[in-house]
């Protein structure tokens, strides 16, 4: 069985602020420290067979504690677990998007000015996944990454519809955990779980 630990990066001012950050090298605050510091202490025990993270300063920050001790442990950086791309939303506060409300209930209906669109999203992180579980089929992988990307791969894999992107919530430093076996269909354990997850976790 592959088992696949999706982790969302810790705090940073600008979530916060409610800003949007996109790609943006935008740094862990305290909190976001404290919270990537956590996890790292959580998963100390956990046997993990590569740490897979979005090139974005923030996933970055939050996956170097978890290799600490960890010195047989990869670390990839992977294009398809990055942020949206959010164009000209990028550094803009939600509420000075007009546009954010529908956004949230109708993704498919907005085209983000010189942004990426959501299935695009959608069918990167899903093939990121499908890499790293060809790679590890009996593994354990950590892959680092941000809200949206993870809600699409979550929903992806429960069979729910883009539009329903509302429904789910990812919070900083939170851990979502899916197994996959050979002979049937991806399994969500748990989503959006940040305190007991390790006992969703196949030891």
């Amino acid at each position: 069985m592959f088992e696949l630990l999706l982790i969302r990066h810790g705090q940073t001012d600008w979530n916060v602020e409610r800003r949007v950050m996109g790609d943006k090298p935008i740094p862990l605050n305290i909190t976001g420290k404290a919270q990537a510091r956590a996890l790292a202490k959580k998963l100390k025990d956990v046997h993990v067979s590569a740490v897979f993270t979005s090139p974005v300063m923030r996933a970055i920050q939050t996956s170097r504690p978890l290799l600490t001790g960890r010195q047989s442990v990869a670390l990839y950086e992977d294009e398809g677990l990055k942020e949206i791309n959010y164009g000209d939303w990028t550094g803009r506060t939600f509420s000075e998007i007009e546009e954010l409300p529908k956004y949230f209930i109708d993704p498919l209906s907005i085209d983000i000015p010189n942004g990426e669109k959501i299935p695009d999203v959608q069918s990167r992180i899903v093939s990121s996944i499908e890499a790293m579980r060809s790679r590890y089929p009996e593994g354990r992988v950590v892959a680092i990454s941000h809200a949206d990307p993870i809600k699409l791969a979550v929903m992806k894999y429960l069979g729910i519809a883009l539009n329903d992107m509302y429904k789910l919530r990812i919070d900083n430093g939170s851990v979502t955990v899916v197994h996959f076996n050979s002979t049937s269909n991806p399994r969500v354990v748990v989503v959006n779980c940040v305190d007991d997850w390790q006992r969703y976790c196949n030891l």
